[in-house]
Order: C-alpha cells, then structure tokens, then sequence
C-alpha cells in the first residue's frame, strides 16, 4: 500500500476517534503521531515530539504563564472589571460580538496565538463578574475564531501568507510577491461577515451546540466564571502592588513583542516562542507568581496534543497525500481546461477544506506550485490564485486540531464536534464569501 494511502487512513481513523471522544484528546493524538512515524517511512520519528519545540508550542507554555500571574496578582480582575462595565459587556451576544471583532482586528496585525492567549483571561474574568449574564466558554469560541480569520486578512498576520509569498517569489516576473494588504481585499468582506454570524445565527449555534444550561457546561473549563467568582478586592490585599505593575508592563511588552517580531530587522531576533519565554520568565524571575503555581495550574493535555498533533499533517504533506487529493479534485473539474471562475470557486474550496486537517504552511506551500503552473498555462496571473491561497489557508475553523488557536482554547472544554457544529457552518458561508469576492475582485 503506497504510504500516501496509508497517511490518509491513519489521519481519517485519528478524526474518528477525536469525534467518538472516548479517549483524552491527548492519548489520541499521541497515538495518531506514533502510528504516522511508526507505519509511514517518509515520516521521520522525531517528526512524533518534533513539535514541543515550535515556536508556537513554547509561546503557548509561556503566555499561560504570564496570563496566570495577570491573575495570581490582582491585574486581571481589575482589567476585566473596567472591561465588564462597559456597554460591550452589559449582554452576551455583545460581548461575543465585541470580543470577535478586537480579535480579528488584532490578528491581522500580531500573533493570532498571542491575541487569543491575551483575551481568554480577560474573557474569563468579565465573565465572572456578570453575574451569570455572559458565559466564557461561549465568548472564547468565537474570540479564537476571530483571531483566525483575522490572521488571514495581511500578509503578516499568519505564516502560511508568507509560505504562499515566497513559492512565488520563485516564479520569474514575480519576484515582488504580494503586498501587505494584497488579501484585505477579499479577505474584509469575510472578517464583516464573521462577525454578523456571531451577532445572529452564531450565537444561537454557540447555545444550541455547547449547551450551557447543563449542569456540564463548565466539565474541564479552565477558564469557566465560577472558579474567578471569588476574585474580589479583598483577595488581593496582601498583593505588593508593583507585582500587579510588574505582571501587567510584561503582558503590554509581549503584545509589543508579538507585533515587533514579524518586522525587520526585529525578527532576527525574536519570534513568538522567544515572546512567550520573555514573558514568563519576567513573571517568574520577580516573583509574581511562583514557579509551582504556574506549572502546576498550565493544561498539560491539551500541550500534549499541540505538540504531537502536528505529525499528521506532516504525514500527509511529506508523503504526497495532500497533493494527490489536490491532483485529483482539480482534474476532475478540468486542471488546465477548467474554466477560471470554476477553476477559483474549486481552489477555495480545496484549501479551506485541506487546512483543516493539514498544517496550514504545508497547505499553502503545496498548492501554490500546483496553481500557479495551472495559472500560466491559461494565461492569467498566478497573482489571484496565490492571493486566494494564502487566504484561505487561515480557515481551519471546523476541527479541533487544524491550527494552534483552536488547540490552544480547548481549555476552555471544548469537544472535537463543537468546532465541527460551530466552525463548520462559518466555514461554507466564508468559503462562499470568499469565492464570490476573489472572482470579482481579483481578475
């Protein structure tokens, strides 16, 4: 059996068993990566642990770090109460609605991961004083998503841009690549329209899905609003309060880091797991929160599963899996023959769905030297098409493990079929959005 093929079972009986849920998501993925290293000879073994040391993964480690001692000091409280007396806050679906839009903004600008790492604790505090009124895992859901499409809308918003940027580069005449805001153009339209989901048919799939009237709602919410409930003045009088100053100068330091690092000559030194580690470091080193607290407190499953996931998509990408799946969706609908607006309602639609159970960098840096051959030979720009790519390599929304932001909210007691249930539904109505606006806009 070719290894391609066997890439694609191990990764189809991985999602069974994510959606079956019976085992921690964690013993899953372990098994997943072992069995790609173990049963695929492209797949190296290192490839299983290879991912505890991305930057992504250590960014994650150290941001819970810092937001831990945003809490362990008193600064978050104070933030999230200034938050929850706004007029954002004074209803659920505002709030979701607020809290989606700053992600999107955000993320188009810094670290997705790092966006969604700042707000979850606010998220958790304003819930917790609302009296009821706002629930964080409703809220998160949508903030992580909005961080996501977010990271779409400029070519420095995600990784997978530049992948898509630099197969380009390669081709003579289009050394320049895209611009910064090559992708607002299709990309806007989307971010708008994701945020009037979360106002209408969004938020009632957040209810109707996650259920929060039952008596579950909150099983393994690290961040549910009753375990901040008691978090009053009081709690924190014995605080020193230059610990609160310090723990809240280091957060606003990440989030200029986490900016800063994607610009020369700045990225030289810095990328988002060095952010991450500066961070908790700081918080550390002065002792706003102890090094037993704020490792004892960090969900060591859900790092488990960030760190080991990304075997399956190296599977699928190394073994040819990926492309062998592209090869045949395009030339069913024609290859070089198709149509151009068929051909890029097709691409849409091929890379939305792949980077859902791909990494999005191999996403991109697999179908740009597919369509951009594809594009010449009709002769057209391969310009649209990379645009395209890029942009919709950023709408894994509808698993669990199909970009680092979603791992990284599960927290918050997510379900592998949520994101299906919730995510899935955004994902048609994006991959519309965005076909429709690349045909008349691009070309």
């Amino acid at each position: 059996m070719a290894s391609s093929t066997v890439a694609i079972i191990i990764i189809a009986v991985t999602i069974a068993f994510f959606i079956w849920n019976k085992f921690p998501m964690s013993v899953v993925s372990m098994a997943g990566a072992v069995a790609m290293a173990m049963l695929v000879p492209e797949v190296e073994l290192s490839a299983v642990y290879e991912g505890f040391s991305a930057p992504g993964w250590i960014m994650v480690v150290g941001m819970c770090v810092v937001s831990a001692a945003l809490f362990e000091t008193g600064v978050a409280d104070r933030i999230g109460n200034a938050i929850g007396n706004s007029w954002w806050a004074k209803s659920e679906r505002r709030f979701v609605v607020a809290a989606s839009a700053c992600c999107t903004i955000m993320s188009a600008f810094m670290s997705n991961n790092g966006t969604v790492a700042i707000w979850m604790p606010l998220i958790a505090v304003v819930a917790a004083a609302s009296a009821g009124k706002i629930r964080s895992k409703i809220v998160i859901f949508a903030a992580g998503t909005g961080a996501i499409i977010g990271g779409g809308t400029t070519l420095i918003g995600s990784t997978s841009q530049l992948a898509a940027n630099s197969v380009l580069q390669g081709y003579k005449g289009y050394e320049a690549g895209l611009g910064v805001f090559d992708m607002t153009k299709i990309m806007l339209p989307v971010c708008i329209v994701q945020i009037i989901f979360w106002g209408t048919i969004g938020y009632w799939l957040l209810k109707k899905v996650l259920k929060p009237e039952d008596p579950h709602f909150n099983d393994g919410n690290m961040y549910a609003e009753e375990l901040f409930a008691d978090q009053g003045a009081d709690k924190y009088a014995d605080v020193p309060k230059w610990k609160g100053n310090v723990a809240l100068g280091t957060m606003l330091l990440c989030i200029v880091l986490f900016v800063i690092q994607g610009f020369k000559p700045f990225s030289n030194f810095l990328n988002i797991g060095l952010v991450g580690m500066i961070g908790a470091v700081i918080v550390i080193g002065t002792g706003c929160i102890s090094v037993k607290k704020a490792y004892a407190d960090l969900p060591w499953d859900v790092f488990i599963v960030i760190g080991t996931v990304s075997t399956l998509g190296t599977g699928l990408d190394v073994t040819g899996g990926g492309k062998m799946i592209a090869d045949f969706v395009l030339g069913f609908f024609g290859g070089s023959n198709a149509s151009v607006p068929i051909l890029t309602v097709v691409i849409a639609v091929l890379c939305s769905v792949l980077t859902n159970v791909m990494s999005n960098n191999a996403t991109a840096a697999m179908l740009c030297p597919i369509c951009i051959p594809m594009a010449i030979a009709l002769g057209i720009s391969p310009i649209p098409w990379v645009i395209l790519i890029a942009a919709t390599s950023n709408f894994a929304i509808a698993t669990s493990y199909g970009t680092a932001v979603n791992i990284q909210i599960l927290p918050a007691g997510y379900k592998f079929m949520d994101f299906v249930k919730i995510g899935g539904p955004l994902l048609i109505i994006s991959i519309i959005v965005v076909a429709i606006t690349a045909n008349m806009i691009l070309f």
